[in-house]
């Protein structure tokens, strides 16, 4: 998401954090006014955080202290996928907080906590020297397998500098991930932060191979924001929405099928004619209980896999959603 900035002039090295860290700024602020739309019922918290993120195209972290499987239902019309994560948070009894690279939902009271040790992350970050600086802003997109244990790869993720601390990691296992492009600073406090810990970004020392060391610390009241205050990303003008029919539509539903038609109608914004004669000759009844598990579809293919194994065609015009027996 962010770019390393290089130049030859020192005062260009100096500025190359604040470029980087404005650069992903504007980032996740442009993602988080990506509108949505969408319509999902009874979908796990961590698989609407993937979706919501392949959206904005930005790191939507899941923290491992909430339940991954809290279902999550929801619509979605073109709204911002700011207000979107809000709403997903809300429903899984949690809060949203942006970093600078990366959106976390986290359990309820931990958001000012984690803010306040993101501005203070950042505020180390500048004063270190140009160039530690440049090994810290190194993008990279980031991947684990299944069952990756976090140690493991915090440890793999600090090329370049020695962590102090890695022991005080409990052991577990993550899901399996990728993410977008981040800063090397981003992706270790991206794991870091599900333990309450991160990186101290205050050099300790640097060893006989000349690699700088830094300390594992807890996330607590020592991290209040510093004084000058961090500014504020700049935000972009909204995206224009997609066109209705570009939606995708996730459902799980046990419902008589004529309510479950209208739902949809109206959820497309049509009137829905129903046939009921046609549906008599074929011994549907209109009450009959349809069960549906879906996902990432379309609005032509949702239809289709309601309709289809119960002999009936759909056709949409004038602003009708007109539903009969197919044609023999």
């Amino acid at each position: 998401m962010t770019r390393p900035q290089r130049g030859r002039l020192v005062v260009a090295v100096v500025a190359c954090l604040a470029c980087a860290q404005a650069r992903a700024d504007d980032a996740v602020a442009s993602a988080l006014s990506t509108p949505v739309t969408a319509a999902w019922t009874g979908l796990p918290l961590r698989q609407a955080a993937a979706r919501l993120g392949k959206v904005g195209d930005v790191a939507v972290v899941v923290d491992r202290r909430l339940d991954p499987g809290t279902l999550v239902s929801l619509e979605a019309d073109g709204e911002p996928l700011a207000d979107v994560l809000a709403r997903v948070a809300k429903a899984a009894r949690a809060e949203v907080v942006t970093y600078a690279g990366h959106v976390r939902i986290v359990p309820p009271g931990r958001g000012p906590v984690l803010a306040a040790a993101e501005a203070r992350r950042l505020a180390e970050l500048r004063s270190l020297t140009p160039r530690l600086r440049r090994t810290v802003t190194a993008v990279e997109p980031w991947a684990w397998a299944e069952g990756a244990v976090p140690q493991d790869l915090v440890a793999l993720a600090a090329n370049g500098i020695d962590l102090e601390g890695l022991d005080r990691l409990p052991h577990d296992h993550f899901p399996g991930a990728e993410l977008p492009p981040l800063a090397l600073a981003s992706r270790l406090d991206l794991v870091l932060a599900h333990f309450d810990v991160r990186v101290a970004w205050m050099p300790l020392r640097a060893n006989a191979a000349d690699r700088p060391s830094f300390a594992i610390v807890d996330v607590g009241p020592g991290d209040d924001p510093p004084a000058s205050p961090r500014p504020q990303a700049r935000r972009p003008e909204p995206r224009r929405a997609p066109a209705a029919a570009a939606a995708t539509y996730t459902l799980r539903v046990a419902a008589p099928l004529e309510d479950l038609l209208a739902t949809l109608a109206r959820r497309f914004s049509l009137v829905l004619d129903l046939d009921r004669d046609s549906l008599a000759t074929l011994g549907v009844n209109p009450a009959e209980i349809v069960r549906l598990e879906v996902e990432d579809a379309t609005r032509e293919r949702l239809l289709d896999t309601i309709l289809a194994p119960l002999g009936l065609a759909w056709r949409i015009g004038d602003g009708r959603l007109s539903v009969s027996a197919a044609p023999r």
